[in-house]
């Protein structure tokens, strides 16, 4: 999956803070990058992006936490 669109998304549309460093393996959540309300916004971009349904079950650190999860995540989701 295309990690560098999932960080433009954030870097652009939810940090109120363009030069905020963000890595690939970065923790969003615990670092504080993202809050509950990007995370709507979050899911919703990769919904519409990827075209997939995100379950509330499937809303948890191991597949959200990194863009490396996100990635993961979202590969493991479209095979």
């Amino acid at each position: 999956m295309d990690k560098e669109s999932i960080k433009d998304f954030i870097i652009d549309e939810l940090l109120d803070d363009d030069d905020e460093k963000i890595t690939f393996d970065m923790s969003l959540f615990k670092g504080q990058v993202l809050d509950s309300l990007n995370l709507l916004s979050l899911i919703a971009f990769l919904e519409e992006k990827h075209n997939v349904k995100i379950a509330t079950s499937e809303i948890n650190y191991e597949n959200l936490d990194t863009i490396n999860n996100i990635s993961a995540f979202l590969d493991r989701k479209m095979s």
